[in-house]
């Protein structure tokens, strides 16, 4: 079965443009609650209308829902989840395990997707997944085409994105523009650091990167690998780029369309898609791109297609020699100024006004102040690709296509048509019977002409069957009412909303708790006592917990949903996502540092109120914050050539990044070259400890990264003092 291709709406444009080019479902968000708090996301009253306009031709709609939640909104998240199911939403996309936990309780018939910020990328994850009724996953963009095909077999519906931008860091596991900016990506506010410039330091000592954007990746382009993927099993492509322009969506839905349709992609059509958008393009983890087929540490911007270089400059005028055709009104940048403009007026070498040079040509135009000779120009906008576009978009009707059986089996009886398609079937008949025909009888050819004038319409007619009697006859008038009231009665069959099944909230989680206090340590010499202590990922990837001189039981801590009995990283911000882990079978799980005290205590009072125990949960209270956790290696990627795995630089000296406001933050690496961006302030909560106790939080946790033992030996000292 083809999979279905999954375009983003951030306006109605877009809306428009993906539909134009032919999708099979969109996704956008709402006005709150949403991992793009900034694109102009539809109010539920568009919502609906949107909805609506979608399912009348065939489209599926996904909403994301897919930030974090704190206790205090989740009544405000279930009611407008609510009210989208009513509405006859598909699907919603959705980040917080909590949330997923109460919308599988009450509302049973609403269909969960989990999102990429659940960071899912193995089966004991989906399986995990599938206990809280997800009936489907969208995979993290880090997994190799091994690890989605593994998904793929657990049976359940697999999501991948095959285009558009890629966070460097494991979605969800972001927390560098929430602790540095103010500005949660867990919110849906990520002031996006990864696009932002970064000087590298090793034992102190700048050294070159060969680019400033060292956290900043290429964009994912998969298109041309959407087939290998059907054939895989994967049942949805999606295509990023909520914050995009139409021009943009219709193109990259059109093109993987292209793909899906085993047509050829040409060349014009791959230039098309740049000029709409590209910071350069990589096949991602998926096929084992690393270093800088991943990265571009050049530029974070449009980077468009190469149309020229800078052959003169006078005082007004920049002379330009064309590779490509350059239109008015097209956007182009300069390299290496990086300095942009639209080209207002343009002139031959004649100094005559024009509108349009062709390429392999010198054309005159008006630009920005300190342009230099041999820059290389860029196209970032195509304004006669935009009118083709436009065009396009404003000519299509996309319809619905439905099915119908006509008949009529005698004169004196009336003419009956069925429609129908996948999920719905109506039928009307005439409201006069057919009398004998004097001349010509009414027959198929003269109902196929008169049922296929439906350019108006929100349907057309695929497959017609007819079981006519002889020498029937309808008047014309007669026979284009029946088309009408049968397609008008299809469309209200269609948006019928089904009756909405809530139930009330019963769950009862199995009481857990929590038995001793967790210290992460990176090296044995962090190691003071005999204090329960369980190694980093940085030492062992295993994640260990071990009690009494680190010997014990493996696999006790994990990140993710993994197959211990204590979760981490997994951003539980309410009472709900609590007693989602429980639900899972874990024992207990460490809280968002995305939290504050003030929601801490509101989480446990929740918790304590509705299950009657303490909520088993883990506080931290000593750390210097995670920032990132990468599939890329800057280090290796400036200093060797990125495909060096195990190389242990990280591990043989301190590397740091600055940036341009003088923050800094520095790097480790674990034994599968994973590496970790942290804070270089500690986060030092162990004041709050007595506070926390009165919310009922029993045990707590600290991370140790860099420190030395004294350090260490210090931290303890304040935590028993």
């Amino acid at each position: 079965m083809r999979p279905e291709i999954l375009a983003p709406v951030g306006s109605m444009e877009a809306l428009n443009a993906a539909l134009a080019a032919g999708c099979d479902a969109v996704y956008f968000g709402l006005p709150s609650f949403g991992a793009r708090a900034f694109a102009n996301n539809f109010d539920l009253e568009t919502t609906k209308e949107v909805i609506e306009r979608c399912h009348l031709c065939g489209v599926k709609v996904y909403i994301t829902m897919n930030t974090i939640l704190y206790e205090d909104e989740m009544e405000d998240a279930y009611n407008m989840a609510k009210k989208v199911h009513l509405f006859g939403v598909d699907a919603l996309i959705i980040q917080d395990l909590g949330f997923i936990h109460l919308l599988h309780h009450r509302l049973p018939n609403l269909v969960l997707h989990a999102s990429t910020q659940l960071s899912i990328s193995n089966p004991y994850q989906i399986e995990q997944l599938k206990k809280l009724g997800v009936k489907r996953v969208v995979l993290a963009r880090e997994c190799t085409k091994e690890e989605v095909q593994a998904c793929v077999d657990t049976g359940i519906e697999v999501e991948v994105f095959v285009h558009g931008a890629l966070c460097i860091c494991y979605s969800g596991q972001c927390y560098f523009s929430s602790v540095h900016y103010g500005r949660s990506g867990n919110r849906g506010m990520c002031a996006q650091p990864c696009r932002m410039k970064y000087s590298l330091y090793e034992d102190g000592n700048k050294v070159d990167t060969h680019g400033d954007y060292v956290l900043s990746p290429k964009d994912l382009s998969l298109i041309d690998e959407v087939n290998t993927l059907a054939d895989m099993g994967v049942c949805s492509l999606k295509i990023e780029g909520r914050m995009k322009s139409a021009p943009y969506v219709y193109e990259s839905v059109s093109q993987v369309k292209k793909v899906l349709e085993n047509m050829e992609r040409s060349h014009l059509d791959e230039q098309n898609l740049r000029v709409t958008f590209n910071r350069e393009y990589t096949v991602g983890h998926m096929y084992g791109a690393s270093g800088k087929e991943l990265m571009n540490s050049k530029t974070c911007n449009h980077q468009g297609i190469e149309i020229g270089r800078v052959v003169k400059v006078n005082k007004n005028k920049i002379c330009i020699q064309l590779s490509q055709d350059l239109h008015q009104n097209d956007g182009i940048r300069f390299e290496r100024e990086n300095l942009g403009c639209h080209v207002n007026f343009m002139y031959d070498k004649k100094q005559k006004l024009i509108s349009f040079m062709p390429k392999n040509n010198t054309v005159l135009i008006e630009g920005p102040v300190g342009v230099h000779v041999g820059s290389v120009v860029r196209k970032t906008m195509d304004s006669e690709l935009n009118k083709t576009i436009e065009e396009k978009i404003r000519t299509s009707n996309r319809q619905s296509v439905v099915n119908a059986v006509v008949s009529c089996s005698a004169v004196g009886k009336p003419m009956v048509m069925e429609v129908y398609n996948d999920s719905t079937r109506i039928s009307v008949s005439t409201e006069i019977d057919s009398v004998h025909a004097l001349k010509r009888a009414t027959d198929e050819e003269t109902l196929n002409k008169q049922f296929s004038k439906t350019k108006d319409s929100w349907a057309s007619f695929g497959r017609i069957e007819y079981h006519l009697g002889k020498d029937i006859y309808f008047p014309i008038s007669v026979m284009n009412q029946l088309r009408r009231d049968a397609l008008e009665k299809m469309k209200k069959a269609c948006l019928k909303q089904e009756m909405l099944v809530e139930n009330e909230y019963h769950y009862v989680p199995q009481k857990s708790k929590t038995s001793f206090d967790l210290f992460e340590i990176n090296s044995m010499n962090q190691k003071v006592d005999d204090s329960s202590c369980y190694v980093s990922e940085m030492l062992n990837n295993e994640n260990v917990i071990n009690k009494s001189n680190i010997t014990g039981v493996d696999g006790f801590v994990n990140a993710h949903l993994g197959k211990g009995k204590i979760v981490d990283s997994l951003n539980i911000s309410n009472s709900y996502g609590v007693a989602a882990i429980l639900e899972m079978g874990y024992e207990s799980c460490v809280l968002s540092d995305e939290c504050d005290k003030y929601q801490v205590e509101a989480l446990m009072k929740a918790f304590l109120n509705r299950y009657h125990f303490d909520a088993p949960v883990y506080k931290t209270l000593y750390q210097k914050r995670r920032l990132m956790t990468m599939k890329h290696c800057p280090v290796n990627t400036a200093l060797k050539d990125g495909k060096r795995v195990g190389c242990g630089l990280c591990h043989s000296h301190r590397y740091e990044l600055e940036g341009l406001d003088g923050k800094r933050v520095f790097l480790l690496g674990d034994k599968d070259c994973h590496m970790r961006l942290y804070d270089v302030n500690i986060m030092d909560e162990i004041e709050n400890r007595k506070e926390y106790e009165s919310y009922g939080i029993k045990h707590f946790r600290f991370v140790f990264t860099d420190e030395n033992q004294e350090e260490v030996k210090t931290a303890f000292k304040a935590y028993n003092r």
